[in-house]
């Protein structure tokens, strides 16, 4: 008896993970309960135990996106035992050469996305078959594993909302702020409470308001952003918001997030400022329906009310929305809100 063993749900069933690492090699053999494999999806790693003792056949390659809920790997009593129909090479003719080749399913679909000839390829699978990971690295350099998951999410954000940003200065005053993400994400939530059109999720037509603001905040990794959740920001302290965040982030770099830390997040919050950017329009992070960019401080010469020249503290809020949800009215009304907060 054969078992397929499925790449867990992390996310939602259907959207592409990857597998990191298979601790068991092609062919090898496992016993129930074993470890064999570690998979990621959105940064979020899980481990894979063997349901049942046999041999571990027909894996998926390495950093090749699978929808999740679908066969990583088969276990069976021998290595003879063929794999289920729908991973089967099929003979597949080229429309440019009269030559036979073999690819898998998932090879012909990934083919045809990416405008790749199959003729032209040498197949790394079972007798010679073409794979996907055959196809994407012909297709190079095209975004491939853990980074081409995120490129699929980033085009599914820009094709499924209608995104509108609004850039505004704000003044800070004589002194520049400390734990400035800690301070905006605590005041976005205070400020959201009074703008409840931009703190929700959407399903769909449909958008539904929070109750309470859970903030996303992006974290970039070596390996690509990610976006954790902090939980109730307006009821914690800006220290106490400053080393969550911290947390969040150290966790992120070495993938010990989990899936809950993830979930429920109503807004977020992505400060480029360390990089010395200004304004820019950040995507937006489904299903929610606004983020807010943060920009670099910059100390600039102002004019203090006697009109004599000073200086001052100056930074660029980007607010981007979905005007399928939001009307630019109230987008605008709650930026000018924040940055009444922050200003004073």
């Amino acid at each position: 008896m054969a078992l397929e063993v499925m790449m867990p749900v992390i996310t939602a069933s259907g959207e592409e993970a990857v597998v990191t690492a298979w601790f068991v090699d092609e062919g090898g053999s496992c016993t129930e309960g074993q470890l064999i494999a570690e998979v990621q999806a959105e940064k979020v790693s899980e481990e894979v135990e063997a349901p049942g003792a046999g041999r571990v056949v027909n894996r998926v390659a390495v950093s090749d996106p699978v929808p999740q809920g679908s066969p990583i790997c088969v276990i069976t009593e021998s290595v003879e035992q063929p794999l289920a129909d729908t991973a089967a090479a099929t003979p597949v003719v080229s429309s440019e050469v009269n030559t036979r080749v073999t690819a898998s399913p998932a090879a012909k679909r990934v083919a045809k996305e990416l405008g790749v000839d199959l003729a032209g390829l040498t197949g790394t699978g079972p007798e010679g078959r073409i794979t996907e990971s055959d196809v994407r690295r012909t297709a190079e350099p095209a975004p491939s594993g853990l980074r081409s998951v995120i490129a699929r999410n980033m085009r599914r954000s820009h094709a499924e909302t209608a995104p509108v940003t609004l850039h505004t200065t704000i003044e800070l005053g004589s002194e520049k702020p400390s734990a400035v993400t800690a301070t905006i994400v605590k005041l976005v939530a205070e400020v959201l409470a009074a703008h409840r059109l931009l703190n929700g999720h959407r399903e769909g037509d449909q958008f539904f308001p929070a109750d309470a603001a859970d903030v996303a905040v992006a974290v970039q990794t070596d390996e690509g952003l990610v976006a954790p959740v902090v939980r109730d920001p307006a009821s914690k302290s800006v220290d106490d918001i400053a080393i969550a965040i911290q947390e969040l982030a150290e966790r992120a770099e070495v993938k010990t997030l989990t899936n809950e830390d993830f979930e429920g997040g109503t807004f977020t919050v992505t400060n480029l400022g360390s990089y010395g950017i200004d304004g820019f329009t950040p995507i937006i992070n489904l299903p929610q329906v606004a983020i807010l960019g943060v920009g670099a401080i910059r100390h600039v010469p102002a004019l203090d009310e006697s009109g004599r020249v000073t200086t001052n503290y100056q930074v660029v809020l980007s607010l981007t929305f979905d005007h399928a949800f939001v009307d630019g009215a109230p987008a605008a009304s709650f930026l000018q809100d924040l940055g009444a907060r922050l200003a004073g």
